[in-house]
């Protein structure tokens, strides 16, 4: 790894008009550029815009051949940058929740998601692996939103010696008032900034890497009926000793982009996972505990 700048962003994608959302994205990247970072990160489904309805699935596309694919791939090489976006995937008839990671005009590759929470599962087909991504600066993997949950994956991305963990949202918090005060919305990101730091400050810290976190803003089903679907908001910043170095500075449910430096020394705190971890026995020991039940 070496020191590397880092865009993370928190924008609005609404259902019925990825196009808008690519605008969206276009903007975020000359924010990048202008920052000089090497990377940015946006949301899940960011171009096809996430809210239990059948629209998230209607800009599905083969990765890297479609439309919003290929405009991503073109804005990687415009803007110099390692672009991390979500979008809805079309492959083999089966449409999944995936992350598309372009760098310099290249395709390198995607993550599916793998643990489809609530209505996710009438929609998309589950991921089965877990990728990486070198990009020469620094080596990352992706989990998505409920992913993020389960500590075995983050053990996975350890294993595979990553500097990185980008964890993309597009986070649910229910129904809003009519009116929403700085106080409601206060309480709101607050409790959402306050669960991923109480899973991504372990994760960060047992395994050594870096955590950067983004998610959905605002409302995402504008123009829909029978379907809310809210998103918070927020970035936040975990460095391999666990501590928080980027929190949002917002109040309320709108964009964020934040530019930020992650320092290669960091990484090399005496604490990786491979440190006198008999592998081979704990996955004999998972496996047996399965097995019994």
């Amino acid at each position: 790894m070496k020191d590397i700048k880092i865009t993370v962003a928190s924008l609005k994608s609404i259902l019925r008009d990825p196009q808008e959302n690519l605008k969206r994205v276009e903007k975020a990247c000359g924010i990048a550029q202008r920052k000089d970072a090497r990377m940015i990160v946006l949301p899940e489904l960011m171009l096809s815009g996430h809210g239990g309805h059948a629209k998230m699935i209607e800009s599905a596309e083969p990765v890297p051949e479609g439309p919003l694919s290929s405009a991503i791939l073109e804005m990687s090489q415009k803007y110099s940058l390692c672009i991390c976006v979500g979008l809805s995937e079309l492959s083999n008839n089966i449409v999944y929740n995936s992350q598309l990671v372009a760098d310099g005009g290249k395709y390198l590759g995607l993550q599916r998601k793998i643990n489809l929470s609530g209505d996710e599962y009438c929609y998309f087909g589950a991921g089965e692996k877990l990728e990486v991504f070198d990009i020469g600066d620094i080596r990352f993997g992706i989990s998505l939103c409920y992913d993020n949950l389960f500590p075995e994956l983050a053990l996975v991305h350890a294993l595979h010696n990553v500097d990185l963990i980008l964890a993309p949202h597009a986070a649910r918090t229910g129904n809003w008032p009519a009116r929403l005060t700085r106080k409601f919305c206060d309480r709101v990101i607050r409790r959402q900034q306050d669960d991923w730091a109480k899973v991504h400050r372990a994760r960060a810290y047992d395994h050594n890497v870096y955590v950067l976190l983004c998610n959905a803003v605002g409302p995402s089903t504008e123009g829909l009926k029978g379907v809310v679907a809210n998103h918070a908001g927020s970035v936040m910043g975990i460095d391999p000793d666990g501590e928080i170095f980027l929190r949002t500075k917002q109040h309320d449910f709108s964009d964020e982009i934040a530019t930020v430096e992650l320092k290669a020394n960091k990484r090399k705190k005496n604490h990786a996972p491979s440190r006198n971890r008999r592998v081979l026995s704990v996955i004999g020991l998972i496996s047996e505990t399965i097995n019994d039940k």
